[in-house]
């Protein structure tokens, strides 16, 4: 795979989706900020309707259901999981290769802490930029904040604090999307990987624009020729890395929060359903069912999985999380997702949460803004997490 910088190509509000096999073309508008939330989120014209709402109800081979014994059901559906994504294969094709990974001069910042620009070797020729921040004059081991981005050209560059110039500064600030420079400042040891196919560093080109100039979309077609997903290479980078982070002396790898908003918000929720060594979970503003009840499809073209209805849906994906601590972020204003939905989903996790013994490990937050982290709800739900068991009283 060739990788070269583009400018970067937001996922947009409309698209236009062309089914070959059935012969019809229409489009969806988006919807603006806050609309539809107590409607329908689209509607589909006959039989386009018809047709949607039995094609993607598939066969839900593992599905969750009270009745399942959990341990059974979970290795099971991660299996089945890591096979459909393409990380099975992606796991046969890389067995004997060493990942590799270069370090330079850590940048002292403002005496708090140190950013360290690293490269880490996933596979031949694919180096992943990430930050690497770690607090100044910290002793013992700290917890792990690993914070994958989305369609962020300079997400690695974003999230990391390490701004390109003031107008980057003061966009990313005004969101709170310095998201792993706060965590490094918090007493975290930080870092902010780039994003397979989404970073300025590992953009798949579309040189005749064949795949509407959309290097997510170019990164899809060409994993999906080759029996991977987009999904599959992005989770194979976080684990790389969380494989050599574990292993700094200043890590504590038992207590691994994992966050990210958008595209990786979904990266997020993919990679602490099949890898249990991230303790805390927390996809913002990507967290819902893979369709409307009317068949839209809410994520990008790149975070989709084919055939996940035949396997189950992503109150399965929380299903894989449990009992481990997951945090739903959402924001009032992001017209990206559909309230009533997600709403549905967040009851659906609790009930499986529930059923672990750990309703309370699951929360679903709103924020009053658009599509952007919500800090205010993470770190306290963070603390909670990483607190001590209550003292229990001594038996007589």
């Amino acid at each position: 795979m060739v990788v070269t910088p583009l400018a970067e190509m937001n996922c947009p509000l409309k698209f236009r989706i062309i089914s070959a096999a059935a012969g019809f073309a229409f489009i969806i508008n988006s919807l603006a900020a806050g609309e539809g939330q107590t409607k329908p989120f689209v509607s589909f014209d006959e039989p386009v309707a018809s047709y949607l709402k039995r094609i993607q109800q598939g066969k839900q081979k593992y599905a969750f259901h009270p009745e399942v014994d959990v341990a059974t059901w979970q290795a099971s559906a991660r299996s089945a999981l890591v096979k459909l994504i393409g990380l099975s294969q992606m796991r046969e094709e890389l067995a004997e290769f060493r990942v590799k990974v270069v370090r330079t001069e850590p940048e002292n910042v403002d005496g708090l802490f140190t950013r360290e620009l690293c490269h880490i070797e996933t596979e031949p020729g694919i180096r992943v930029p990430f930050y690497y921040l770690v607090p100044a004059g910290s002793k013992g081991r700290a917890p792990l904040f690993i914070s994958p981005h989305g369609h962020d050209k300079l997400g690695p560059h974003s999230y990391s604090g390490a701004f390109r110039d003031t107008k980057h500064r003061n966009e990313i600030l005004a969101r709170e999307g310095h998201i792993a420079e706060q965590a490094v400042r918090r007493g975290f040891v930080a870092i902010a990987p780039a994003t397979r196919g989404l970073a300025n560093e590992l953009l798949v080109p579309d040189p005749k624009g064949r795949h509407g100039n959309r290097p997510c979309r170019a990164q899809l077609v060409h994993c999906l020729l080759s029996g991977r997903t987009p999904t599959a290479e992005r989770v194979w980078d976080m684990q790389r890395i969380l494989d050599w982070a574990v292993k700094q002396p200043e890590v504590d790898a038992k207590k691994i929060v994992m966050t990210g908003n958008s595209g990786g918000g979904v990266l997020t929720a993919y990679a602490a359903a099949i890898d249990t060594r991230i303790s805390v979970a927390i996809p913002s503003c990507s967290f819902t069912s893979v369709t409307s009840a009317e068949g839209y499809v809410f994520h990008c073209d790149c975070c989709l999985v084919p055939g996940l209805r035949n396997w189950g849906d992503w109150k399965e994906l929380a299903g894989l999380i449990a009992p481990r601590r997951l945090l739903l972020v959402h924001g009032e204003k992001d017209g990206l997702h559909h309230r009533p939905t997600v709403d549905a989903l967040g009851r659906e996790v609790k009930s499986i949460f529930k059923y672990f013994g750990s309703a309370n490990h699951t929360e679903l937050k709103w924020g009053t803004g658009g599509h952007r982290f919500y800090p205010k709800y993470m770190w306290p739900f963070i603390a909670r997490a990483f607190e001590p068991p209550p003292d229990k009283p001594n038996a007589r």
